[in-house]
């Protein structure tokens, strides 16, 4: 395990020998003792996946195959892990212990051919993304098969966000001649990876911003704003399912980091991405929302996007109600106890730079 970390933070690959070595630990004993041990080193796991299905993915078949076995003895071993933490909260002493939902064999198959299947798809033009498959028959087509794995095994959808993620962070992707068409689709098998499973939605944010950080000229404006306009309506959807300050800090860097006009976040995507903000923001409000959005809107990128005449006049309106939120969300009894001086004078900030027209 040891010669794992090491060559894993060196960059260096996994070769036969150190994966070998593991699974002899494995087979000396129980095959539980490497899961347990694996699952002890969550940075070993990710290692494994790393190498199946990263960008410097291991090319030998039976090296792959016994990095894709370790793996599903460490999920068998995080299953059996919660299944007996399940039976001991329910007080069932049976004695007995719950079996994995997938034989080591048969999970290990399924991540060698996830990995397989990413691989696939670097070499098409698109693929389908499908939330209602139930099954990975051998005669659906590759985007089938990988939507069916990632919904039925977390594993697999975990190693397909570290391959979308480092796909994407080439600096040679954008200029694929693929890049139009596979993005929209990588985006979506993103989305429906974190609907069904919302451990990953910080790692489908990461790659949401990576895809805002895309730029080629040679694509038109039209089909690179409609790409990032799916990244904003993915985070977006991440802001209602509990990640809505990750998110706000994530644009609010966007705008810090970027150049005067970077193509990353331009003001048609700023009103966008508000717009969005203005459909979904439901009251009571909490302090910390209004200390982010509220900071959001005060930076001048922003401020600028809002108050330009492109600016849809009928949502003025929706920016006045939200403020009058933020004042709820600052003056109640329980919120005084709690709330900054800062608070008070970011309302009052707000209030002159958007609310002057209201009187």
């Amino acid at each position: 395990l040891s010669q794992l970390l090491t060559k894993n933070s060196l960059g260096v690959q996994i070769d036969k020998e150190v994966a070998e070595n593991l699974l002899k630990f494995a087979y000396g004993g129980s095959t539980d003792r490497i899961g347990d041990l694996l699952i002890q080193h969550p940075t070993a796991v990710t290692a494994l996946l790393h190498n199946l299905f990263g960008s410097k993915r291991i090319r030998q078949l039976e090296t792959r195959l016994k990095c894709a076995r370790l793996v599903a003895l460490a999920v068998t071993a995080s299953e059996r892990r919660a299944a007996a933490g399940a039976s001991s909260i329910e007080g069932e002493e049976t004695g007995e212990v719950a079996e994995s939902s997938s034989s080591e064999d048969v999970l290990s198959q399924v991540i060698l051919k996830g990995s397989q299947l990413c691989e696939q798809i670097e070499n098409m033009v698109s693929f389908t993304v499908l939330d209602n498959v139930e099954n990975d028959t051998v005669g659906s087509s590759v985007g089938r098969q990988l939507c069916a794995m990632c919904i039925k095994h977390s594993v697999v959808a975990q190693g397909v966000l570290t391959w979308a993620k480092e796909l994407s962070s080439k600096s040679d992707f954008v200029t694929l001649v693929s890049y139009p068409t596979i993005s929209p689709c990588i985006l979506s098998l993103a989305r429906l990876i974190c609907r069904h499973h919302p451990l990953t939605r910080t790692a489908v944010l990461d790659i949401s911003l990576v895809f805002m950080g895309h730029s080629n000229r040679e694509i038109s404006h039209q089909k690179m704003q409609s790409i990032k306009e799916q990244c904003l309506r993915l985070m977006l959807w991440l802001t209602t399912q509990g990640l809505s300050l990750a998110v706000i800090s994530a644009v609010q860097n966007k705008l810090e980091t970027g150049n005067s006009g970077s193509s990353e976040m331009d003001s048609a995507l700023v009103r966008y991405f508000f717009t969005g903000i203005l459909e979904i923001v439901r009251p009571p409000l909490s302090l910390a929302f209004f200390r982010a959005l509220g900071g959001l809107m005060m930076k001048k990128p922003f401020a600028d996007a809002l108050q330009s005449k492109h600016f849809e006049d009928s949502k003025r309106g929706q920016i006045f109600r939200l403020i009058d939120l933020f004042e709820a969300a600052t003056t109640g009894k329980v919120q005084k106890i709690v709330s900054w001086e800062e608070d008070e004078s970011l309302l009052t900030m707000l209030k002159s730079m958007y609310c002057a027209s209201k009187n």
